[in-house]
């Protein structure tokens, strides 16, 4: 039980007063014996046992009336917080709000969102526990913010969500920073989430240090986490999976592909912590078929026309595939903005559901243009190992895409323009000097890179990898044969495969229409070895990677993508098979070809480059402060080029933290966590006038209890004659 007024509980021994006069009234009297009470004493012995009862039933009361007493006057809460609350009022409130576009949603039998549930809950608690200095700790800002009140906090506290996760643990580091550089007796940092793990990071190495920052100070400090991942019965959510500008023989037409996912979870759950035992929140799932399935009207704007477009649903997910609409200069849009005379060859729209629990993931924005050239150059001393790779390249995936390949060796490597390069493959040693110092500009820029293993591989290292050595792996001859199995069949059965890759990646996504790459399928007879840290998208059942990304510095995480073999015949039949090897380099062109094109797409959030304050809004949030544009999907304008944001990938992925996680992320921190009510009530409540009511009810029982009996009239006798 925690106390507004803790100090207040030292007049506990009180109730001993009751006891105490008890035990002195016992020693009052002495018992002498008397012959004629004898019989008197034998006469009262049936009821001595009730009166003995009633005694102690009095007693009781009495004690019980005095504690009732002492604990309302140090004025009690109660709440799942009760395990951490311990002590005097929390004078310094560190406040870590989610706002990522989750945090946007209504739940069930509630008239806000989300994020001002939790906000309007805590300055409930925070006036209940007498709070008046709050810390607001933004990520975008320099430093965190101190108010002075409650009404202070609240009225510069944003209300309004961003379209990319929330990175908690870079919360925490700057929580972590605050604590130690303004030290107070008593601080408690509240974490306002719908505990999705896409903001959490369970995994996130950061955690450890974290827990040993917080470890460290001297003032312990507590954590609270306000859990608000009750969810709707029936949410949808919209993402655009492609847009590209089509020349036909009756004009440019835009394509279209988006698909719609349909989340049918309800969450509820109970407060839970360390104190009193973590538990976690049943999640049901509603089936695909309680939910109805007629046509949604999705609206589609290119520039100022709009359609309107019915798109039916396959259990919980609708798909639209190439969706046309033919582009004229009046229906782009973009001449009122660039002054371009040719408005067809570049513009900008949105594809809208209509409205329903989330607004946050209910619109996706695009831009457009004439497909710019996709222009790759290869690097390499044996250009016959990559010949595959070129054919690839060359080889356009529409009409209007033109494709351009370079070969080129080591030494003319320094005299291209890159400025104009989508992809490089570099299939030489690793680089250093001045090709390192290129390669590494032209990533970070937006070029794709990749990198293979030459046949003699030297020690150098670049990009924190360096290659191994190469390593045969087929399996000879010890597999018994296959009955009519020719040769080739024999030879093919005898090599490596891939056993698992990530089919939620950039490279091996699967296909608009949902089936999987067959990298299954591929063979492997050779594989260089990668020494260094890297993530691998594709491996072989031992776990020897086939394809990763490294990234190409310590600070900068854009990724660079490794092969780990050639598509050459002698090492692999990536080159033979051919659909996986033509998707991946027409994938990593069509991210590429952005860099030499006037428009780019990019996913919201502080880690990409693409908008800034200076940008101009076209299409999104009219109420986004240009400080946060890069935190908000919509259409923005740098100069001549045209930036779409897009919701964060992986705000899609609806997993909740639970609380092993929770264990795991903060050790041996105190921390605690409550389920958030759906009213904006406190989440922690005085409880001072059932002590009230405990009391005089103790009084009220001990005052019946001393009632003395009625006493019987005896009827008079009868007169005798």
């Amino acid at each position: 039980m925690n106390f507004l007024q803790p100090w207040m509980l030292l007049a506990l021994p009180l109730a001993a007063i009751p006891i105490i006069i008890h035990l002195v009234n016992q020693r009052r009297f002495q018992t002498v014996p008397w012959a004629a009470m004898r019989f008197l004493l034998e006469a009262t012995k049936m009821s001595s046992g009730y009166t003995k009862l009633r005694q102690w039933l009095i007693l009781a009361m009495r004690t019980l009336a005095v504690l009732a007493l002492v604990l309302f006057t140090a004025r009690p809460l109660t709440s799942g917080l009760l395990a951490l609350l311990g002590g005097d009022a929390n004078r310094v409130a560190i406040v870590l709000l989610d706002r990522s576009a989750s945090m946007e949603e209504t739940p069930v039998g509630s008239n806000t969102t989300k994020l001002q549930q939790g906000i309007d809950q805590l300055a409930e608690t925070f006036k209940t526990l007498g709070i008046e200095r709050i810390v607001q700790i933004d990520p975008l800002a320099d430093k965190p913010e101190e108010y002075n009140s409650i009404t202070q906090w609240l009225r510069a506290t944003p209300r309004q969500t961003w379209s990319a996760t929330s990175d908690i643990p870079n919360l925490m580091e700057k929580a972590l920073l605050y604590a130690k550089n303004n030290p107070s007796g008593n601080t408690m940092v509240w974490l306002c989430s719908d505990m999705r793990d896409s903001d959490w990071r369970s995994q996130d190495g950061r955690w450890k240090a974290v827990q040993d920052g917080f470890r460290s100070i001297a003032q312990p400090v507590r954590f609270s986490i306000l859990d608000l991942s009750q969810t709707s019965t029936v949410n949808r959510s919209l993402r655009i999976t492609d847009v590209h500008r089509v020349e036909t023989d009756n004009g440019p037409e835009l394509s279209i592909s988006f698909r719609i996912d349909k989340q049918l979870a309800e969450a509820s759950g109970e407060a839970s912590g360390k104190a009193s035992g973590a538990s976690d929140s049943a999640t049901p799932v509603v089936s695909a078929n309680a939910v109805s399935s007629e046509p949604l009207a999705v609206e589609i704007s290119v520039g100022e026309n709009r359609s309107i477009v019915q798109v039916e649903f396959q259990g919980s997910t609708a798909q639209l595939t190439d969706y046309r609409i033919p582009l004229e200069k009046s229906t782009t849009g973009s001449e009122l903005n660039s002054g371009r005379s040719d408005a067809a060859a570049q513009g900008f729209g949105s594809v809208r559901l209509p409205a329903d629990t989330n607004p946050g993931d209910d619109v996706s924005y695009f831009v457009y243009e004439r497909s710019p050239t996709r222009r790759t150059v290869i690097v390499s001393q044996t250009p016959e190992l990559v010949q595959s790779i070129e054919l690839c390249a060359s080889i356009a995936p529409q009409q209007a895409v033109e494709c351009e390949v370079e070969l080129a060796s080591l030494e003319q490597f320094e005299s291209i323009d890159l400025n104009t390069v989508a992809m490089i493959v570099w299939h030489e040693n690793l680089p250093t000097g001045k090709p390192l110092e290129l390669l590494s500009r032209f990533v970070t820029t937006g070029g794709q890179l990749l990198i293979l293993p030459p046949e003699n591989a030297d020690s150098t290292q670049a990009f924190g990898f360096r290659w191994g050595a190469w390593e045969s792996l087929q399996e000879g001859d010890a597999i018994a044969p296959v009955e009519n199995e020719t040769a080739a069949d024999a030879q093919r059965n005898r090599l490596a495969r891939i056993a698992q890759w990530q089919n939620d990646s950039q490279l091996l996504a699967n296909t608009l229409s949902g089936a999987p790459l067959p990298l299954g399928q591929l063979g492997i007879r050779r594989l260089c070895k990668i020494d260094g840290t890297l993530e691998a998208l594709a491996s072989l059942p031992d776990g020897k990677p086939f394809l990763a990304t490294v990234p190409v510095s310590p600070e900068d995480p854009t990724p660079i993508t490794l092969c780990a073999t050639t598509p050459s015949d002698r090492d692999s039949t990536l080159g033979g098979d051919g659909v996986v090897l033509y998707v991946t380099i027409q994938r990593m062109l069509a991210a590429g070809a952005q860099r030499v094109g006037t428009t780019k797409n990019a996913s919201a959030g502080t880690e990409h480059r693409s908008v800034d304050a200076t940008s101009r809004l076209l299409l999104g949030s009219p109420s986004a402060v240009s400080n946060e544009y890069p935190m908000h999907s919509g259409v923005y304008r740098n100069d001549e080029s045209l930036v779409a944001l897009h919701r964060d990938l992986e705000e899609d992925s609806t997993r909740i933290v639970d609380s092993k996680s929770l264990d795991r992320m903060f050790g041996d921190l105190p921390w605690a966590k409550i389920v958030a009510g759906k009213r904006a009530s406190s989440l922690v409540q005085e409880v001072w006038r059932w002590f009230v009511v405990a009391m005089l009810a103790a009084l009220l029982i001990e005052a019946v209890l001393c009632l003395p009996k009625a006493s019987r009239r005896k009827s008079p006798m009868p007169a005798t004659a």
